[in-house]
């Protein structure tokens, strides 16, 4: 009888500590157990919570539980993503990233911007667009050579405006007329937004600009585009030659969205995170809602969004190091 219960203790002994699992395991192996916010680093309205919010719908459906998407603008998007690199590393605050804060930011010595590749883990890449180059319909270059060709011609003569100083079209202004060695001037407005009315008047000779914005401006004839930023022709504009198909392969320029979760965070979460948003991208729905602003669905997961953005900033270092941007 003795024998019998010392053997029970102990088996119950031995057995405690796979009963007894630590909360941390549990909660890793049942995400998510309660809701996920995501954390847009910028106002409602604007592009990177225009894709958040069809997303996180899909991620909704994928996950079976409620995704936030809150909004928490400020210092060019470093605010918010301050607050996630400083959250805790359980899978229920992450961020959606964009070029501003995860690339150009950290190279142009931004105070307090955190590096993308140690302070956040990389989960997946959500959209990319690409950039179109259009120009006013009085200016006398019908493609990129002949703009080139007119740059060269008048040095510095050319106005280039663009969303504002350190965004993604003015780098990509910089990086053609590195490629093209040729010089222009720049004209930063406040957005994209602001500088169409003087593209269209000719206050300004071109621009370069996100596809859903130059879209319908194009299809009613008030610009004309030049090249779009891609290796591959946009199916949301077939007929825009690609900068890479016009000589310049090195120009392509891409706004993107990514996802992305404190360092630290246990890797299964971030793949089922990964997961979950190709599923959620495979929507019809979420689809349908990113063609609408011109974003394309990428197909990613941890290790090619790490891949990625060191790709996005060895191409964008330079360039920011060459014009000399500071952004304090």
């Amino acid at each position: 009888m003795i024998a019998t219960t010392r053997r029970m203790l102990l088996g119950a002994t031995l057995a405690a500590p796979s009963l007894a699992m630590p909360g941390p395991v549990r909660a890793q192996e049942a995400w998510p157990q309660r809701a996920v916010t995501l954390v847009v680093p910028f106002a409602p309205g604007g592009p990177v919570d225009n894709v958040a919010r069809p997303v996180a719908e899909g991620l909704r459906r994928s996950l079976g539980q409620t995704v936030i998407v809150e909004n928490r603008a400020g210092a060019g998007g470093l605010v918010g993503t301050r607050i996630v690199a400083a959250a805790r590393p359980d899978g229920y605050s992450m961020l959606v990233g964009s070029p501003g804060p995860l690339i150009i930011a950290p190279a142009a010595g931004a105070a307090d911007a955190p590096d993308p590749l140690q302070a956040l883990a990389p989960v997946a890449l959500i959209a990319d667009s690409p950039q179109i180059l259009a120009v006013t319909n009085a200016l006398p270059a019908t493609d990129l050579a002949s703009f080139v060709a007119l740059a060269k011609a008048r040095p510095g003569a050319l106005n280039l405006g663009s969303a504002g100083i350190g965004t993604t079209p003015h780098l990509a202004m910089e990086l053609l007329a590195q490629l093209a060695g040729i010089q222009m001037e720049h004209v930063p407005y406040r957005g994209t937004g602001a500088a169409l009315p003087d593209l269209i008047g000719g206050k300004i000779d071109a621009l370069f600009g996100d596809i859903s914005a130059l879209l319908p401006l194009l299809e009613a004839g008030s610009v004309r585009a030049l090249a779009i930023t891609a290796d591959a022709r946009s199916p949301l504009a077939p007929a825009i030659p690609t900068t890479a198909e016009l000589g310049f392969p090195a120009l392509v320029v891409r706004n993107f969205q990514a996802l992305l979760a404190p360092a630290g965070t246990p890797d299964a979460i971030l793949q089922r995170m990964a997961a979950a948003l190709a599923e959620a991208l495979g929507d019809s729905q979420v689809a349908a809602a990113l063609a609408r602003i011109g974003s394309q669905p990428a197909r990613s997961g941890p290790a090619h969004l790490a891949h990625y953005l060191a790709a996005e900033r060895a191409t964008w270092e330079p360039v920011i190091r060459r014009i000399g941007l500071r952004l304090n």
